[in-house]
This record gives C-alpha cells, structure tokens and sequence, in this order.
C-alpha cells in the first residue's frame, strides 16, 4: 500500500512555474525550511516529518536523525520571482508571503461568523461590513460585557479571599480568648477552693475556741471569718453572673476592692 504522504505528491496545487528546489514529495516550491538527503534531493520540512520511512524517496538514501537544511536553497527560492494570490501584485518568493497576511485583498469572513452571519469577503470591506452588522455589534456588546464580568469577578475572588483571611484572624482570635477564658475559670475555682478551705479551718478553730470561752481572744477571728465569708460569697456571686454573660470585669473590680472588717462586736 503506498503512503499517505506519496498519495498526496501530485495533489497539492501549483501556483508557480517548476524550480530546481521543488520538493521531491509534494512536488511544489517549498514555502518554509528547505531539508535536503547527502545526494542534493530538497523538501519541504513538513513533508519530511510526515515520512513513514526516513530514506529519501528519490535515491532511498537512509536520512539523518537531524535534519539537513539547506540554506542556500532557501536563499535561492526566497530571490524567485512571484506574485499575491489575492490581488497579483508582482513581488519576490520571500516577499509573498509576509504580503499576503496583509493584503487588503485576502479573503475574509465577519467576527460573528460562528453567530450565524454568512457573509464572506474581502479583508477590505470587512470593516464597513462589520459596523453594520447586527450579530457582529452583538458579539461586541457581549464581548465588552464579559470583560466587565471578569473584571468584576477577579475583584470579587480578591474580596473574598481577603474576608476569608480575616475570618481565619478572628476565628484565631476566639480560640486564643476560650483559652484564655478556661484557663481563668480554673484559677477562680482554685482560689475558691483555697478560700472554702481557709474558712473551714477558721471555723474549725472558731469552734474549738468556743468550747474554751476567754473573753476578748476570740472576737478577732470571728469577725475575719465572717468577712472571708463575704468575700467568698461575692466571688461566688460574681462567677455565677459571669457564667451567664455578666461583663468580667465587674468580677475583677470585686477582687481589687476587698471588704473591710466589721467591727467586733461590743468594740466602742
């Protein structure tokens, strides 16, 4: 079976006269990079990849991994004489086709092809075609739209990646306080434990102190029990509002303050 690339040699039109550099495969003047076998045997290098075999398919030559360029083929063909295909203006070989992605004469389709618009053209009347064109403007209004959703869109993602920052401070921010709050929960609860366990001895020796009555000894601890009494009775107080959202600090300006004494009983 011959190969593809054999069975496309004489398919690929000719829009020049024959050159000593034609390609040896599609047998056209080659318009890119020109490869040769070590017999002088010139390609096109797309034509050359495109080989099942690497053998030249003139002399079956076996050809090199890396390819041959010839650069003085590429030189020669560049000086040949030619002409645009779209308005026939008469130019080099080289020159061609650098004119013709500009030529006003190529042929052109409207932006809004795929929207449903048939017209075909020139590239020259493309512009006054386009200005009145219904699907052209509405491929320009969406056009400008979308630019304006992505620009919309970057700054909402920006945004939005700025308050999810911010809610990973925050959220931070309460763990570090429900520490904080933990932690000082527990030091209330040993201080109260220290204060109960201080008036349960007082009271211990307050009791024992009764048993043997020595007038004006005992009414000192007597009235240090009862104002440690009090106090602890506040503290308590004071936890229990801040248990149910009362402000902390009422707690601590309690502590800062402690109570005064009373006096002892029949004291002048």
């Amino acid at each position: 079976a011959r190969s593809p690339v054999f069975a496309q040699m004489t398919t690929r039109p000719r829009v020049e006269p024959r050159t000593p550099w034609d390609c040896a495969i599609c047998l056209a003047t080659p318009e890119e990079e020109v490869h040769q076998c070590h017999r002088g045997h010139y390609y096109c290098a797309g034509c050359l990849a495109g080989l099942p075999q690497r053998r030249c398919p003139l002399c079956r030559v076996a050809l090199p991994e890396d390819p041959i360029r010839s650069l003085a083929a590429e030189q020669a063909i560049a000086a040949l004489p030619s002409r645009c295909d779209h308005c026939a203006l008469e130019l080099t070989f080289g020159q061609r086709r650098s004119h013709e992605r500009s030529c006003p004469q190529r042929p052109a389709v409207c932006e809004a092809a795929d929207d449903g618009c048939g017209w075909r053209g020139i590239h020259a009347d493309l512009e006054a075609h386009e200005a009145g064109c219904r699907h052209a403007l509405c491929r320009r209004v969406l056009r400008g739209a979308e630019a304006r959703w992505a620009t919309e869109r970057d700054a909402l993602r920006s945004h939005i990646e700025r308050v999810e920052a911010a809610n990973r401070a925050v959220e931070a921010r309460l763990r570090r306080l429900e520490e904080r709050r933990v932690s000082e929960e527990e030091a209330q609860r040993s201080r109260t434990r220290a204060l109960s366990e201080r008036v349960r001895r007082l009271e211990q020796q307050a009791t024992a102190a009764a048993a043997r009555p020595r007038p004006g000894r005992q009414l000192p601890q007597l009235a240090e029990i009862a104002s440690i009494k009090r106090r602890i009775e506040d503290e308590l107080a004071m936890y229990m509002n801040m248990q149910r959202g009362a402000p902390a600090n009422m707690l601590l300006a309690s502590m800062a303050q402690p109570a005064p004494p009373d006096a002892p009983e029949g004291a002048a």
